[in-house]
């Protein structure tokens, strides 16, 4: 004879046939949420690839001049003194620094996995080539205090200055609360500045400006005036002094910049955003190694190198603070 099962047995039934239903009706999501990172350095920094595993990257800098005075190489029929020309030459050298980082997972979890199709293994490259990345990044734009290197908003050979005060008075330099004319201003101090420095070489007119990711909003969302329709970034752009000589003008927001000036304020920086000016190298792109096992775990090691950013040419490079 059939007997009542007692009520905890009904019960424990019950929800299991509720677990299972409710297992039965999920629907599983092939999308795969993954952090929300970025990185900016491919925009900013021009890079030379390849190379291979080498412990530093060298370059040669020459300087010309000549026996006398600026005038001194005028040359008379009476004169008997012919000025001679000579070259300094120096050599820089920048370090590399290694990026080292491995997987590791057991061969059961594997196979878990697989049968749901996931792949441990595309998850984590993924997970690997991210964090090479930021490294990267941070290498470029403020280098690593543990080795003492810094990156293109923060080298102490770099000229600086900070941004002049509000027309109105007082000590006030932040754009905020300044006109459209008073930026552009700015802007064209810094640039001005630099071409003077190099000669006003046409090779020396930057093209690249980084600020921080509040002053570009700033710029984007302000209009030049009430009346009109224009924001101040495209001001900016139209009647900069490199776009008034034929050149072109990139402003780009950096995150970076944010508290990198003196005591805490925010930075530009003016660059000539060109290969032969500043740069990096990357000597050697994230590479897989050979795949280990050992007690049915698998491991799976990846390396890359880079260089610290190298100033070819520190004199095209300038920062503004306190905007």
């Amino acid at each position: 004879m059939y007997k009542t099962p007692p009520i905890r047995t009904r019960r424990l039934a019950v929800n299991d046939s509720y677990t299972f239903l409710m297992k039965e009706l999920e629907k599983v999501d092939d999308t795969i949420l993954e952090p929300l990172s970025g990185t900016d350095w491919p925009r900013d920094m021009p890079v030379i690839t390849g190379g291979g595993l080498v412990e530093s990257i060298a370059s040669v800098d020459v300087t010309y001049a000549s026996t006398g005075g600026e005038d001194d190489n005028l040359f008379f029929e009476a004169a008997n003194d012919i000025p001679v020309i000579q070259a300094d030459m120096a050599k820089q050298v920048a370090r590399t620094f290694n990026f080292a980082e491995y997987m590791s997972f057991s061969t059961l979890e594997r196979e878990k996995m697989m049968s749901v199709g996931r792949d441990p293994e595309t998850f984590l490259n993924k997970g690997i080539r991210l964090h090479c990345d930021k490294l990267i990044d941070r290498n470029v734009y403020v280098g690593f205090a543990k080795v003492s290197s810094t990156g293109l908003i923060n080298n102490p050979n770099v000229a600086r200055s900070a941004a002049a005060a509000h027309t109105s008075g007082g000590p006030d330099t932040q754009w905020q609360h300044k006109t459209a004319d008073e930026i552009l201003d700015d802007i064209n101090s810094a640039i001005s500045s630099l071409w003077r420095d190099n000669d006003c070489s046409g090779d020396a007119l930057p093209n690249h400006i980084l600020i921080p990711v509040q002053q570009f909003g700033m710029l984007v969302t302000r209009k030049v005036s009430d009346d009109s329709e224009r924001s101040i970034l495209t001001y900016v752009l139209e009647n900069n002094l490199t776009a008034q000589q034929g050149g072109s003008l990139t402003i780009s927001p950096c995150k970076w910049c944010a508290g990198a000036g003196s005591s805490g304020s925010d930075r530009m920086v003016v660059y000539m955003n060109r290969v032969d000016r500043v740069c990096f190298n990357l000597t050697q792109p994230l590479r897989r190694m050979d795949t280990e096992y050992s007690e049915m775990r698998i491991k799976i090691p990846y390396i890359a190198q880079f260089s610290e950013v190298r100033f070819l040419y520190p004199s095209t490079v300038r920062y503004l603070d306190a905007i």
